[in-house]
């Protein structure tokens, strides 16, 4: 954490945060707290090897998405627009070609990448916020390419109200990659906000990975399952009972006993 009103730097741990968030703790250095206007915030981890440009380059960089391709080099914006959406933004437009000038902002966000760990909790935090339970999503892996060109230095988040940025906004001519301090998803960690033409190759996997629901396994699981959800609570075996529920839900119990069988086939 660095405080915004006399620059102390600390490790915080998830209890302080915690009363951190409620007002009941500041800088150690000065008091500050959540109210304040210059408040203390993550800043990037001293032990992140993103912040050497070559290992940047090197390391692989994670994101997760509803969208089975993405970035997505063909994506068109204005396809999903109606031809009355079109003509009313025409229409709203001074100029000619409203639509085609929304379609290449749209096109000129950048994309933002992070490790394995930020990409997972951002497809959780869409899942809780965004209701986004039912959908499917993707975990995307990218590569960048070695000439890709980064902006020195390693910066607050460049997003706008809505969480979108564009780098020929904060950046120099020509740079396709912005190092920047993740605040939202494994805090401290560095993330990248960069162009589609920073990306060397991508890889993806559907999240979760699609299984063989005739699978004698999965059919045998789910029954296990299913017939442990109807069954009483469990009694806890265990010399510090005293210190824990006195029952356990028999599906946790039943739950726990397949794992600890697929554990032992997979050894």
């Amino acid at each position: 954490m660095t405080c915004g009103a006399c620059t102390h730097e600390w490790d915080a741990t998830v209890d302080w945060l915690d009363r951190f968030d409620q007002g009941k703790e500041g800088c150690p250095g000065c008091g500050t707290d959540c109210r304040g206007e210059d408040h203390p915030d993550f800043t990037a981890a001293p032990d992140d090897p993103a912040h050497d440009e070559a290992a940047t380059r090197d390391l692989t960089w994670y994101h997760s998405s509803t969208y089975a391709v993405s970035p997505d080099r063909d994506f068109d914006a204005a396809s999903d627009l109606t031809d009355e959406t079109k003509l009313r933004m025409e229409s709203m437009s001074a100029h000619p070609g409203a639509v085609e000038r929304w379609a290449a902002r749209q096109k000129s966000k950048a994309l933002h990448v992070g490790t394995y760990e930020a990409a997972i909790e951002n497809m959780f935090r869409r899942i809780n916020d965004e209701g986004g339970s039912a959908d499917q999503f993707f975990l995307h892996r990218a590569r960048l390419r070695q000439d890709c060109m980064i902006e020195p230095g390693v910066h607050p988040e460049p997003t706008d109200f809505v969480g979108n940025a564009y780098l020929a906004e904060v950046c120099e001519p020509g740079v396709n990659v912005l190092r920047y301090v993740n605040v939202h998803e494994d805090a401290s960690r560095i993330s990248l906000a960069l162009d589609i033409n920073a990306i060397d190759a991508v890889q993806s996997i559907p999240i979760p990975l699609q299984i063989a629901r005739d699978e004698a396994w999965i059919i045998g699981a789910t029954e296990r399952l299913n017939h442990a959800n109807l069954r009483p609570p469990e009694p806890v075996a265990s010399r510090l009972r005293r210190f824990r529920p006195r029952t356990i839900p028999a599906l946790i119990s039943e739950g726990r006993q397949l794992v600890t069988e697929v554990g032992g086939n997979c050894r």
